[in-house]
């Protein structure tokens, strides 16, 4: 009796949990990168892209995209590329057919994130040069930039935000966390370690809004949005338009952007250094003190 009481502690706190995760993470418009309905390609610009969080059946679940302007060429590459055109054909077959699945959108969106470029479009202002939907011909020719490329670029904004971090007084620094439920059923209270959901906002000197989020607790940072906000976009409410990495696993991205929620709210290890070099010398407040407590005079 004991045991079944506890299956069902456990199914609800698993329930309970899902909710509140839903509850508290954010949601954003975003529509994939489509370099024939880019607004503008005057301005040199690198944009990228990763989703890996099923939204609806609308919109493509697994893919990350990197899109470079550069002279008025735009060179647009995805990792997980599906036709939006077949994903509709699929959806309308398995409607159809009545095809389900626990997980529905992989019968719409069968092409899944593996590391290899597989798609790549290349147009020189609006003239289409080269469109290319093949893994092995894109990820040969083009793999290895791709990934060089896209590290580097989520770097120098991580390095950015650091640097916002820093000097957060002036950056419309804003920290949000908040519990997540504990589970129903606990042997042990005391020995629980609560988990925090936690969203960070700031606002860069240009103007660019940096954000990350981490939702389930677990001190690792899965969503990193930075959008300037300079009205480029590529459809209505296309979403942000430097970088929208959004429930990221992979291990690479999480080296660079892993930290950066749990850095904001109790600092870096960088922090922590300067903090220990820039704190107070014993005899500067000693001196202070007996500056704050001046004696009495006497007159004789």
């Amino acid at each position: 009796m004991k045991s079944k009481k506890r299956l069902i502690s456990i199914f609800m706190f698993i329930i309970i949990i899902f909710l509140s995760l839903g509850m508290y993470s954010r949601k954003y418009d975003f529509l994939p990168i489509d370099a024939s309905k880019i607004s503008n390609y005057d301005n040199d610009r690198v944009v990228f892209q990763r989703v890996e969080k099923y939204i609806d059946l609308s919109r493509d679940s697994s893919f990350e995209s990197l899109l470079i302007i550069k002279d008025r060429k735009m060179f647009l590459m995805t990792d997980g590329y599906d036709s939006p055109y077949d994903a509709k054909s699929r959806k309308v077959k398995a409607e159809i057919q009545k095809l389900y699945s626990e997980q529905e959108s992989d019968i719409v969106w069968t092409n899944k994130i593996n590391g290899k470029p597989d798609y790549i479009q290349i147009m020189d202002r609006r003239a289409q040069v080269m469109n290319n939907g093949n893994e092995e011909f894109v990820s040969t020719n083009f793999g290895t930039f791709y990934k060089s490329i896209r590290d580097k670029f989520i770097k120098e904004h991580v390095d950015k935000f650091h640097q916002i971090m820093r000097n957060r007084r002036e950056a419309d620094f804003y920290i949000d966390r908040k519990a997540l439920p504990r589970p129903i059923y606990l042997e042990e209270v005391s020995k629980y370690e609560d988990k925090l959901y936690t969203f960070v906002k700031a606002r860069s000197a240009d103007g660019s809004m940096y954000s990350c989020e981490d939702t389930d607790g677990d001190g690792v940072t899965e969503t990193f949005i930075v959008n300037a906000r300079d009205g480029f976009n590529w459809g209505y409410k296309s979403g942000p338009d430097i970088i929208f990495i959004f429930k990221n696993t992979d291990k690479d991205i999480e080296t660079l952007i892993g930290k950066l929620a749990n850095e904001a709210v109790f600092g870096s290890v960088e922090d922590e250094k300067e903090m220990v070099e820039t704190f107070p010398k014993d005899k500067d407040i000693s001196d202070l003190i007996k500056w704050l407590t001046p004696k009495e005079q006497y007159i004789k």
